[in-house]
């Protein structure tokens, strides 16, 4: 391996950075709670993941693929109705995992989703959650803010970036913003042009209530020049 390499795996294994490679994988005891569940029931099991992010630095910011198996005795699921059905828990999954406390920004990055049980002999149940993503597309959880353009999208910036790089980022964006409208009405494809809003894919304003939402302008001015 390579000294940059190494270095790299050392910010994985701190939670710094998303993995090169594009994987991350999750275990986590115990039944998923289902959409059916008491509220409190869905609350501890949305906990009970979130405690296992609570030192993940950065968010995914690109799409990504989702595997979940659940390991549990085949006599519990076939004999009784005390286990969930296996679609009625998905929801509550991809919720413990988005928002600014979570993996991913929000379950439209969910490209492909796969949910599955197996059969185990033991008592030892879980889950096992499996994201492939690209490894590129993420952002430092503190620094990460959206910049709202027109129509309600709303794309992802750093704030940590130099005055001078946000300024050129700014005018190139509303630049690309143009060209996005113009090829959109000559009928290039969507996903070919989704890309000029930033260089990653656009979010709705309602998909990011829960996150920093500002203006190109004040993105511009942020940190020391807002401080003033």
């Amino acid at each position: 391996m390579t000294d940059e390499l190494l270095k790299d795996l050392e910010l994985v294994n701190n939670g710094d950075i998303p993995s090169p490679f594009g994987e991350v994988a999750f275990n986590l005891p115990g039944s998923p709670a289902s959409v059916q569940s008491r509220k409190d029931v869905r609350e501890a099991y949305l906990q009970s993941i979130r405690t296992q992010l609570k030192d993940i630095k950065y968010l995914l910011t690109g799409e990504l693929m989702l595997d979940v198996t659940w390991f549990v005795p085949a006599k519990s699921r076939f004999e009784t109705d005390a286990k969930a059905d296996i679609d009625n828990c998905i929801k509550p999954i991809i919720d413990a995992f988005t928002g600014p406390k979570g993996l991913f920004i929000d379950d439209c990055q969910i490209r492909g989703l796969y949910i599955c049980w197996r059969h185990i002999e033991s008592s030892d149940e879980r889950l096992l959650f499996e994201f492939k993503f690209q490894g590129d597309q993420y952002s430092s959880k503190e620094q990460l803010a959206f910049v709202q353009l027109g129509r309600g999208l709303c794309t992802p910036v750093n704030l940590n970036w130099p005055t001078a790089a946000k300024a050129l980022w700014a005018g190139m964006l509303k630049t690309n913003e143009k060209s996005k409208g113009i090829l959109e009405k000559l009928g290039a494809p969507y996903p070919a042009v989704a890309g000029f809003l930033g260089g990653n894919q656009p979010f709705h304003r309602t998909r990011v209530n829960d996150f920093n939402v500002m203006s190109l302008k004040d993105f511009v001015l942020s940190g020391e020049e807002m401080k003033a």
